[in-house]
């Protein structure tokens, strides 16, 4: 099973540190049980369930009965997602995956016999019933890494890669609060995280995480929560517009980069916020300042466009119908799902899969490319993923 690598370090030292972090994960949960006894058989049993779920997927997986059972889930092509690329993903809170898992992935599409086209040929494949199957490969939000570390292995393979870039991230101007929340849980060992009513603890990597995972649920959709960092990010001394001119390009960097042969730059709105939370007017100039801003940048047609939060409670119809005004010829989701003929009826609706997951099983990366993890993960959804 692979997963992923943290570093350039030694393999044993990798995996002494996955033991280290596997001991401190559990030593966490048992003493998150003890100080709350009552929630404790809830607990222990949401863990078994969520355990032996990983294990009917890898044994669907091993077994190869995933792409048996479900082989209508495998679309014509399939796009693949990530966003930052570490050297050390520990030291990044596991929110970006390896170049070696960006490299295994690659291999894995490259032997299922899918050629890596750019968003343009995937769509011209979808018409044509003679056309190889493919895949595309995105990254999303504009990190430096991207070039410095997923390009040298898409060059590996002659993989075209589509980079989704908002506005602000290059300017300098947009709240990345994901950023900033990372730095104050890997710069404090404990938070006092008023909007949210926590104390939260981040003395060690399974506590950092899973504080991680807390204050992004928190947030869910809903853009007055991440308004509501701002103060907590101020009592701490964390300027996010520092921690974004650290990690994303700048303005001549990314129009340097679009004259990469295999580079292609589409759009991810001007500020990164929740669309189906903005007023319609609102999100329109969101979406289409931003092609304005890269077209202009780039010297470039930009004609690819990537929600910013593609889940159905951040993006629908009325998204998808701005960005067709705006001039996208093709859009994408996050929702789960291969790409089928029948998406050239809904192209400002594509799934894409996620792979920029740090340590990503084996059997769930062959789920995502296969197709079958759609079937299991939304019992009674087709293969076809638009609204849903």
């Amino acid at each position: 099973m692979y997963r992923g690598d943290c570093s350039a370090r030694s393999d044993q030292r990798k995996i002494a540190d996955l033991k280290t972090y596997a001991m401190q994960n559990f030593a966490r949960f048992a003493a998150s049980l003890a100080a709350d006894p009552a929630a404790a058989p809830g607990r222990v049993a949401k863990a078994l369930s969520t355990k032996s779920a990983k294990a009917m997927e890898g044994a669907l997986a091993a077994s190869g009965l995933g792409r048996t059972i479900w082989r209508n889930y495998r679309g014509k092509g399939v796009a693949v997602m990530f966003h930052e690329i570490h050297a050390d993903v520990e030291a990044g809170l596991r929110t970006g995956c390896s170049p070696g898992q960006l490299r295994f992935v690659l291999t894995r599409l490259k032997a299922e016999g899918r050629d890596f086209v750019t968003v343009e040929e995937a769509m011209r494949r979808l018409l044509d019933p003679a056309a190889r199957d493919f895949a595309v490969v995105t990254f999303d939000d504009g990190y430096r890494d991207n070039r410095d570390l997923a390009l040298p292995v898409l060059e590996e393979f002659g993989a075209p890669m589509t980079l989704f870039v908002p506005t602000g991230m290059i300017t300098r101007n947009i709240d990345a609060w994901w950023l900033g929340i990372r730095e104050l849980l890997t710069r404090f060992d404990a938070i006092d995280m008023e909007p949210m009513n926590r104390r939260l603890t981040a003395a060690d990597a399974p506590s950092r995480n899973a504080a991680l995972r807390d204050i992004t649920l928190w947030i869910g959709t809903d853009q007055a929560r991440t308004d509501a960092l701002q103060p907590v990010f101020a009592r701490h001394g964390i300027h996010v517009a520092d921690l974004v001119d650290r990690l994303a390009f700048t303005q001549d960097e990314l129009k340097a980069l679009a004259r990469h042969p295999l580079v292609t730059i589409g759009g991810h709105t001007s500020t990164h916020r929740f669309l189906a939370r903005l007023p319609e007017g609102e999100a329109y100039e969101d979406i289409a300042s931003n092609r304005a801003y890269l077209e202009a940048l780039v010297g470039a047609p930009v004609t690819a466009f990537a929600y910013p939060y593609g889940s159905a409670g951040a993006c629908g119809a009325r998204e998808a119908a701005m960005v067709d005004r705006a001039g996208y010829t093709a859009a994408f989701t996050t929702r789960l799902g291969h790409l089928f003929p029948q998406h050239r009826e809904h192209p400002h609706l594509l799934p894409r899969e996620d792979l920029g997951g740090a340590y990503m099983p084996g059997a769930e990366i062959a789920g995502r490319l296969e197709g079958w993890r759609r079937a299991l993960k939304r019992a009674g959804a087709g293969p076809i993923a638009t609204l849903d």
